[in-house]
């Protein structure tokens, strides 16, 4: 399998590193980050790390080389989360169909692992954070997955 930078530009790279922060950042509702939360997103990126390979590995191996920065270099990427994210399904479309579906799941299993441990003591998600993990889901569908799961192309009458 190739790595990261065989399949993507130094700055595609980049905004893949920054697909979880973009998560974090909606559940948090900022763009900067305290220290408690740093250190709660890190123990997240290393449990999902371990329980995953390949692609999936491959994006967290390369956000935790660049832990030292990543933050600062969050902080000075403008693009809002919506579009954040966007970038990251385009850029997953190149990669191999499961292998990008691994990927959205491994960033995903990040956020909520976040949310679990801000949530009640530390093993439930609130509903807020639930309900933002639900739209940010939905935000790193793939197109395909859109354009087959919607009402107007179902062979039942609306």
């Amino acid at each position: 399998m190739p790595g990261l930078e065989e399949q993507w530009s130094e700055s595609e790279c980049l905004t893949l590193r920054l697909g979880a922060v973009w998560i974090l950042s909606a559940l948090v509702g900022q763009t900067h980050f305290d220290a408690d939360e740093q250190e709660a997103f890190w123990d997240c990126v290393t449990d999902a790390a371990l329980r995953t390979d390949g692609l999936p590995r491959q994006v967290l191996d390369a956000m935790a080389a660049d832990r030292k920065w990543l933050f600062d270099e969050f902080e000075l990427d403008d693009r809002p989360i919506v579009s954040g994210l966007n970038t990251v399904v385009r850029l997953l479309e190149r990669a191999d169909v499961t292998e990008a579906d691994r990927v959205r799941s491994t960033l995903m299993a990040v956020g909520r692992g976040f949310a679990r441990a801000r949530g009640p003591f530390g093993r439930r998600l609130t509903v807020e954070d639930e309900r933002i993990l639900a739209l940010l889901e939905q935000l790193l569908q793939p197109e395909s997955d859109i354009v087959r799961d919607s009402p107007m192309n179902s062979d039942q009458p609306i």
